[in-house]
Protein backbone atom coordinates (compact mmCIF):
# COMPACT_ATOMS: atom_id res chain seq x y z
CA UNK A 1 0.00 0.00 0.00
CA UNK A 2 1.36 3.51 -0.94
CA UNK A 3 0.71 6.32 1.82
CA UNK A 4 0.86 9.51 0.42
CA UNK A 5 1.98 12.35 3.07
CA UNK A 6 1.41 15.89 2.62
CA UNK A 7 3.48 18.50 4.21
CA UNK A 8 1.04 19.13 7.17
CA UNK A 9 1.43 15.28 8.38
CA UNK A 10 5.55 15.21 7.81
CA UNK A 11 6.18 18.13 9.86
CA UNK A 12 4.66 16.39 12.66
CA UNK A 13 7.49 13.44 12.25
CA UNK A 14 9.98 16.37 13.34
CA UNK A 15 7.93 18.84 15.43
CA UNK A 16 6.12 17.74 18.56
CA UNK A 17 2.76 18.50 18.36
CA UNK A 18 -0.93 16.97 17.98
CA UNK A 19 -1.04 14.04 15.47
CA UNK A 20 2.80 13.45 15.60
CA UNK A 21 2.47 9.82 17.62
CA UNK A 22 0.28 8.51 14.13
CA UNK A 23 3.12 9.97 11.78
CA UNK A 24 5.92 7.93 13.96
CA UNK A 25 3.72 4.78 13.73
CA UNK A 26 4.16 4.97 9.69
CA UNK A 27 7.89 5.78 9.86
CA UNK A 28 8.16 3.02 12.41
CA UNK A 29 6.26 0.58 9.67
CA UNK A 30 8.34 1.84 6.93
CA UNK A 31 11.99 0.68 9.06
CA UNK A 32 10.50 -2.94 8.74
CA UNK A 33 10.38 -5.03 5.64
CA UNK A 34 6.89 -5.30 4.69
CA UNK A 35 4.47 -4.00 1.81
CA UNK A 36 4.01 -0.22 2.95
CA UNK A 37 5.59 2.91 0.86
CA UNK A 38 5.23 6.34 1.92
CA UNK A 39 5.47 9.20 -0.90
CA UNK A 40 5.14 12.49 -0.86
CA UNK A 41 5.84 15.65 -3.60
CA UNK A 42 9.54 17.42 -4.10
CA UNK A 43 6.90 20.13 -3.28
CA UNK A 44 6.56 18.53 -0.25
CA UNK A 45 10.33 19.49 0.76
CA UNK A 46 10.47 22.94 0.52
CA UNK A 47 6.92 23.48 2.26
CA UNK A 48 8.44 21.26 5.61
CA UNK A 49 11.62 23.72 5.57
CA UNK A 50 9.08 27.04 5.04
CA UNK A 51 6.72 25.07 8.00
CA UNK A 52 9.89 24.36 10.25
CA UNK A 53 11.75 27.56 9.85
CA UNK A 54 8.21 29.78 10.29
CA UNK A 55 7.90 27.32 13.96
CA UNK A 56 11.55 29.17 14.67
CA UNK A 57 10.55 32.54 13.43
CA UNK A 58 7.56 32.52 16.18
CA UNK A 59 9.40 31.16 18.61
CA UNK A 60 8.08 27.83 19.10
CA UNK A 61 11.18 26.27 19.09
CA UNK A 62 15.30 27.92 18.80
CA UNK A 63 17.48 27.75 16.23
CA UNK A 64 19.40 24.29 17.47
CA UNK A 65 15.46 22.69 17.19
CA UNK A 66 14.79 23.86 13.89
CA UNK A 67 18.43 22.98 12.68
CA UNK A 68 18.25 19.26 14.22
CA UNK A 69 14.32 19.21 13.03
CA UNK A 70 16.10 19.78 9.15
CA UNK A 71 19.04 17.59 9.41
CA UNK A 72 16.52 14.65 10.50
CA UNK A 73 14.27 15.42 7.85
CA UNK A 74 16.65 15.16 5.07
CA UNK A 75 18.19 12.45 6.45
CA UNK A 76 15.52 10.40 7.02
CA UNK A 77 14.19 11.15 3.45
CA UNK A 78 17.75 10.06 1.82
CA UNK A 79 17.74 6.68 4.18
CA UNK A 80 14.22 5.75 3.33
CA UNK A 81 14.75 6.66 -0.30
CA UNK A 82 17.78 4.25 -0.77
CA UNK A 83 15.78 1.26 1.02
CA UNK A 84 13.04 1.89 -1.35
CA UNK A 85 11.00 2.78 1.20
CA UNK A 86 9.92 6.02 0.22
CA UNK A 87 9.75 7.67 -3.06
CA UNK A 88 10.23 11.69 -3.76
CA UNK A 89 7.62 12.29 -6.60
CA UNK A 90 8.38 15.21 -9.12
CA UNK A 91 6.31 17.78 -10.61
CA UNK A 92 6.18 16.96 -14.11
CA UNK A 93 3.32 18.88 -16.96
CA UNK A 94 0.78 15.93 -16.03
CA UNK A 95 1.02 17.25 -12.28
CA UNK A 96 0.24 20.65 -13.30
CA UNK A 97 -1.67 20.38 -15.80
CA UNK A 98 -3.73 17.85 -13.21
CA UNK A 99 -3.17 20.75 -10.15
CA UNK A 100 -4.88 23.42 -12.51
CA UNK A 101 -8.05 21.32 -13.28
CA UNK A 102 -8.07 20.19 -8.83
CA UNK A 103 -7.66 24.10 -8.73
CA UNK A 104 -11.19 24.69 -10.84
CA UNK A 105 -12.94 21.91 -9.86
CA UNK A 106 -12.43 22.46 -5.79
CA UNK A 107 -11.32 25.86 -5.62
CA UNK A 108 -8.28 24.74 -4.05
CA UNK A 109 -4.89 26.48 -3.24
CA UNK A 110 -2.71 25.53 -5.79
CA UNK A 111 0.04 23.79 -2.94
CA UNK A 112 -3.15 21.40 -2.06
CA UNK A 113 -3.78 20.56 -5.79
CA UNK A 114 -0.44 19.85 -6.98
CA UNK A 115 -0.39 17.36 -3.55
CA UNK A 116 -3.52 15.85 -4.73
CA UNK A 117 -2.22 15.76 -8.11
CA UNK A 118 0.49 14.25 -6.94
CA UNK A 119 -0.87 11.90 -4.80
CA UNK A 120 -3.27 10.74 -8.05
CA UNK A 121 -0.19 10.16 -10.22
CA UNK A 122 1.25 8.44 -7.65
CA UNK A 123 -2.14 6.04 -6.96
CA UNK A 124 -1.97 6.46 -3.32
CA UNK A 125 -4.29 4.31 -1.59
CA UNK A 126 -4.29 6.58 1.19
CA UNK A 127 -3.48 10.22 2.41
CA UNK A 128 -2.23 11.59 5.70
CA UNK A 129 -2.96 15.30 6.32
CA UNK A 130 -4.16 17.14 8.75
CA UNK A 131 -5.06 20.16 6.27
CA UNK A 132 -9.21 19.50 5.71
CA UNK A 133 -9.82 21.27 2.76
CA UNK A 134 -7.16 18.94 1.12
CA UNK A 135 -9.15 16.08 2.73
CA UNK A 136 -12.46 17.18 1.43
CA UNK A 137 -11.04 17.67 -1.98
CA UNK A 138 -9.60 14.56 -1.68
CA UNK A 139 -12.47 12.11 -0.46
CA UNK A 140 -14.29 13.72 -3.41
CA UNK A 141 -12.08 12.56 -5.54
CA UNK A 142 -12.40 9.50 -4.12
CA UNK A 143 -9.03 9.14 -2.21
CA UNK A 144 -9.17 7.75 1.51
CA UNK A 145 -8.11 10.46 3.85
CA UNK A 146 -6.96 10.19 7.03
CA UNK A 147 -6.09 13.01 10.12
CA UNK A 148 -3.48 12.11 12.03
CA UNK A 149 -4.38 14.62 14.37
CA UNK A 150 -7.63 12.73 15.02
CA UNK A 151 -7.38 9.17 13.34
CA UNK A 152 -4.50 7.28 15.48
CA UNK A 153 -5.99 4.11 15.76
CA UNK A 154 -7.35 3.96 12.29
CA UNK A 155 -3.97 5.01 11.08
CA UNK A 156 -2.04 2.22 12.76
CA UNK A 157 -4.80 -0.17 11.78
CA UNK A 158 -4.57 0.46 8.12
CA UNK A 159 -0.53 -0.14 8.23
CA UNK A 160 -0.91 -3.36 9.93
CA UNK A 161 0.54 -2.26 13.34
CA UNK A 162 -1.33 -2.93 17.04
CA UNK A 163 -1.90 0.39 18.61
Amino acid sequence: MLVYLDSSAIVKRYIEEKGSESVDSVYEVLEKEGAQRVAFSIWNMGEVFGAIDARRQRGEIDEKDMSEAIRLFVGETRKFVAMRRLTVLPIGGKVLQESRNLILKHHMYQADALQLATAREAEAALILTADRKLAECAKSEEIQVKDPERDYDTIVSILGKKP
